[in-house]
């Protein structure tokens, strides 16, 4: 990984107690197996990407089955994933592309677990217990892992980003356990990688909230990922 690091002070103005006054950003690249190439941000600890995983392949090079947006058929027996805007949104994968063994990650990097996503939402504001917590969470965190003003984000949001984290979260939607698209160009979802039978923890963010929701579904959706490092 080519680490460019920049650092960023950035004076935070809520006193909410899981917040920081003062935090310090790097900033680095990190690419896949495809030779994308991503922006990544160091919160606290974390190496996060900045972008929505896009690979098309698994980490031996071979190809992940790929769906058209109309095709239902085949999408709950094995890996795959589904193409809106790859270079604004990135993929989304179905559970079973995350469970495969060939690995889908950049080298030294993982797939965002639960833990990992309730780290970072402390580390942008939201109070610890409310991590804990399932449905919507917190207050207004969301604003600050949008793009700036919301931008690629519907007019009528509620939410006004000012991606002070550099996440530069983007609505991609999410694929229906039927293989149908779904709240694209609204919705953000993410996989993470803590599941249980049959199902797996994810997290959302609407235009119509500035909470981060936080609920369990089936495998057989389609949602983005982001990758932190090991």
């Amino acid at each position: 990984m080519l680490l460019l690091t920049l650092l960023i002070s950035i004076g935070l103005s809520s006193c909410k107690k899981d917040e920081p006054k003062q935090i310090v950003l790097e900033y680095g690249t990190v690419t896949d197996i495809d030779g994308n190439s991503y922006q990544t941000v160091k919160i606290n600890n974390q190496w996060w990407m900045c972008q929505n995983l896009k690979t098309t392949r698994f980490n031996d090079g071979s190809a992940i089955p790929f769906f058209a947006m109309n095709d239902t058929t085949g999408w709950q027996v094995g890996p795959g994933y589904k193409t809106i805007s790859d270079s604004l949104y990135g993929q989304l994968y179905n559970y079973a592309t995350i469970l495969d063994p060939r690995g889908l990650a950049p080298e030294g990097w993982h797939i965002a677990t639960d833990e990992d996503w309730k780290k970072l939402e402390r580390s942008i504001g939201m109070d610890s217990s409310e991590t804990e917590l399932m449905a919507w969470r917190g207050q207004d965190e969301v604003n600050r892992i949008l793009p700036q003003n919301s931008n690629n984000w519907p007019t009528a949001s509620i939410h006004f980003g000012n991606n002070k984290y550099a996440l530069n979260i983007n609505p991609g939607g999410v694929v229906l356990y039927n293989g149908q698209i779904s709240a694209n160009g609204i919705e953000a979802y993410f996989w993470t990688a803590t599941q249980q039978p049959n199902e797996a923890i994810y997290r959302s963010i609407s235009y119509q909230r500035t909470q981060i929701f936080r609920q369990f579904a089936d495998q057989r959706y389609g949602m983005s990922i982001r990758c932190v490092k090991n």
